[in-house]
């Protein structure tokens, strides 16, 4: 006996279901192609400001930008728009406070803010809070490019070196200037300085 071989017909698609087909297909290319500038233009983003920070070319790191002062209380109420930890003003003793094991000490240049030190044992609980510090004192210094600095910094860290300590270059960027210092044998093993450069006033004389 012969076997029948049974032909499966294909079902043809109607015109509505092409049209919806094609309809679905335009939009998922759109979709595509706007979310791959913008991952592409981010990337790009991101790329152009690590270079700048890791070439020699970086002149911006090294350009002698200034700031305004800023007191005390104008850089505390910076910071605590930024961050979860807020720093409460009335509990900054001796110039200084302490916050999840990180010591942040201030100095003055007259009533003004002048240096920032921050004070840590370990790297992975101080990024963000010096992320939000540096921001706190420029706050046109975005989010990323504070990353960049910090993981700068810290790359450099040895350029000079003794018994007791070795410190990293020093780099000034829109108005502040970084460094890190690590230590031998101390409390803490790092702190991260942010500094303040700002112009000299010039003090009129009474006639």
């Amino acid at each position: 006996m012969k076997k029948r071989k049974e032909k499966k017909e294909k079902k043809k698609l109607t015109r509505k279901q092409i049209i919806i087909i094609i309809i679905v297909t335009i939009i998922l290319g759109i979709i595509c192609y706007f979310a791959s500038v913008e991952i592409t233009k981010s990337i790009i983003d991101h790329k152009t400001m690590e270079e700048k920070l890791k070439n020699d070319d970086f002149a911006s790191l090294r350009e002698l930008d200034t700031i305004d002062n800023i007191t005390l209380e104008d850089l505390v109420n910076n910071f605590n728009e930024l961050s979860d930890d807020d720093i409460n003003i009335d509990d900054i003793v001796d110039d200084s406070i302490n916050i999840n094991d990180i010591k942040i000490s201030f100095y003055y240049q007259d009533e003004n803010i002048s240096i920032v030190s921050i004070n840590f044992n370990k790297k992975s609980k101080a990024k963000e809070l010096i992320s939000n510090m540096i921001r706190a004192s420029n706050e046109e210094i975005s989010e990323d490019t504070t990353g960049l600095i910090y993981d700068r910094v810290f790359e450099t860290l040895g350029n000079t070196e003794d018994e007791e300590s070795k410190t990293s270059e020093f780099f000034q960027y829109q108005g502040l200037e970084f460094s890190l210092k690590e230590y031998n044998d101390n409390d803490y093993k790092y702190s991260f300085r942010i500094g303040r450069i700002v112009e000299e006033q010039e003090e009129t004389e009474e006639e």
